[in-house]
């Protein structure tokens, strides 16, 4: 699942959560089965760069929420209300998707492809399994 949030100054940002049956490097791999890039092209460099900023160097709001802040706030959609300041919308959706999320990735794009509609989509293509209509 990718839940689009507005950020600071009208960023486009994404909370990726992938399913807990697959891993991070399951989704590399996908990732890049799916782009059919070429290696050491381009395009694939792109991609390893998209997925490393997505996967490694974005903030994981369910293991931060685990490790550190459980014991300050009473449900993690509080700490998604008052700690992160997101949208009762949002918040509903991620508090849904805590429990089967092997993850919650709050990926803020540097790409400016990755901004509105096209953003939403083009992650979407790479991420979720067309058929179960969540990140996989």
């Amino acid at each position: 699942m990718i839940i689009p949030v507005t950020g600071e100054f009208n960023r486009d940002e994404y909370v990726v959560c992938p399913r807990a049956t697959i891993t991070v490097a399951e989704l590399h791999e996908r990732m890049l089965q799916r782009a059919k890039v070429t290696e050491r092209s381009y395009a694939y460099r792109l991609l390893e760069n998209l997925h490393a900023s997505i996967f490694l160097q974005s903030l994981d709001l369910k293991a931060d929420y685990e490790a550190y802040f459980a014991r300050e706030y009473d449900s993690f959609g509080e700490f998604l209300r008052r700690r992160l300041r997101f949208p009762s919308a949002v918040v509903a959706k991620l508090t849904d998707a805590f429990a089967v999320s092997s993850g919650m990735y709050h990926f803020q794009p540097s790409y400016t492809f990755l901004a509105e509609e096209y953003g939403l989509e083009f992650l979407t293509l790479l991420l979720e399994d067309p058929s179960a209509g969540e990140a996989t």
